[in-house]
């Protein structure tokens, strides 16, 4: 039997952490599309979707940072 490597899943864990990433990314932009809308039900300037938006990808690409900093740090 051949021992594998600490951190070598293979295709399965590759195909996770991608998938992570993904729902990272759309879910996050997504809630923050969501709250936006929230709040601009009462406001006339319908201004904070767009924000809420941008608020929402820049938390998921910061989350998506973070897993690959710790995956890059875990395969050293």
């Amino acid at each position: 039997m051949v021992a594998k490597k600490p951190g070598s899943g293979g295709f399965l864990a590759a195909a996770s952490v991608i998938l992570s990433l993904g729902f990272n990314l759309v879910g996050s932009a997504l809630l923050g599309m969501y709250i936006g809308s929230l709040m601009d039900k009462d406001s006339p300037a319908k201004i904070y979707t767009p924000i809420g938006l941008i608020f929402g990808l820049l938390v998921g690409f910061h989350r998506a940072w973070t897993i690959v900093r710790n995956l890059m740090k875990k395969r050293k």
